[in-house]
């Protein structure tokens, strides 16, 4: 399987992206922490990405266990973890303005 083009890198990060900002959200809500702790998403199957990339061949890339795709999800971990975490920091950063505020 190729490594997908350009255009879809960009659907894959966008997807990885708004992912992250949601589950910090809902893991801020839940156990209101500093850190984000990001799934694993080498554990994710062919549904779970197709779920949030809405594309099977971009879901079964992810998955096909080549060495590219292992790169791939392991960079977009990486992606994952980062918007994650800033998110976080900005959901404090926003709370801490508003106590000095009130």
């Amino acid at each position: 399987m190729p490594l997908p083009e350009v255009r879809e890198m960009s659907i894959i990060i966008d997807a990885i992206r708004d992912y992250a900002v949601a589950s910090a959200h809902a893991c801020y809500e839940e156990h209101l922490t500093d850190r984000y702790h990001a799934p694993t998403l080498a554990s994710w199957d062919a549904c779970v990405w197709f779920e949030l990339l809405q594309n099977w061949e971009l879901s079964c890339f992810l998955v096909s266990d080549t060495d590219k795709a292992k790169k791939l999800v392991k960079s977009l971990q990486s992606c994952l973890q980062w918007y994650g975490q800033s998110e976080i920091d900005e959901i404090l950063r926003h709370l801490s303005i508003m106590s000095i505020l009130n």
